[in-house]
């Protein structure tokens, strides 16, 4: 396999050694021993890698050891010795790192958890251990842009009207992105720890698996998050 299969982040922020990566469609990621191969080849121990069973919930869970969890759509390991892993198709991922105490967190983040205040339960998460969010380094992955997400108005009363725009009769389209963003800074996180990647996933058919696209047989993409080896 070839570094095409997936993109990596690891660099944008000035860390070391943290192992930010997020598959694409030619990683072909089907079953756990696919998720195994891909977590080995890009650097990271497959054998510390932590599983949810995403719920498009605001559920965000300290974990200790690795394994699969049920219910959750977000994962904080303090001290960072696991692997963070979610599965998305849309949805952004969200990627959090504190450099100081290596505590690293992911979150699936849809229209439902962002609305249900998804990163608010993450900050909460991370105060009760004392860590402070400006510490924080934050990372929104690809996902639908506001040229492809439109909702109507049986759903508009979940959004914040600052993130969406009417474009015709019962027709919103709506800027998960920015949602995110504000969410973010919101919590403390400072602008210019964010690095926001503007990739589209259902206009780059090619490259990405697009649930809103394909319907729910579709594939995903796996966002992996942890210190390398």
């Amino acid at each position: 396999m070839k570094k095409e299969i997936w993109d990596d982040y690891s660099l944008i922020f000035p860390l070391n050694d943290i192992k930010m990566v997020f598959s694409n469609k030619q990683a072909d990621i089907k079953k756990p021993s696919d998720l195994i191969g891909f977590s080995d080849l890009v650097g990271l121990n497959s054998d510390n890698i932590i599983n949810i069973n995403q719920i498009h919930s605001s559920n965000v869970i300290m974990v200790e050891t690795p394994g699969d969890y049920n219910a959750a759509d977000g994962i904080i390991n303090e001290g960072g010795n696991l692997i963070c892993s979610i599965k998305v198709a849309d949805c952004l991922p969200i990627y959090f790192v504190n450099n100081n105490t290596k505590t690293i967190g992911l979150v699936h983040a849809g229209w439902r958890g962002l609305s249900q205040g998804i990163i608010n339960k993450f900050a909460d998460n991370i105060n009760k251990y004392y860590e402070n969010t400006s510490d924080y380094y934050a990372l929104i992955g690809p996902s639908i842009q506001s040229c492809c997400f439109e909702i109507k108005d049986d759903v508009l009363s979940f959004f914040d009207s600052r993130f969406y725009k009417q474009i015709g009769h019962n027709k919103y389209k709506v800027n998960l992105q920015e949602w995110a963003l504000n969410q973010l800074m919101d919590v403390g996180i400072a602008k210019k720890n964010i690095s926001v990647i503007n990739k589209c996933t259902y206009c780059l058919d090619t490259i990405y698996h697009s649930y809103r696209r394909s319907g729910s047989a579709t594939g995903r993409m796996y966002a992996l998050l942890g210190w390398s080896n």
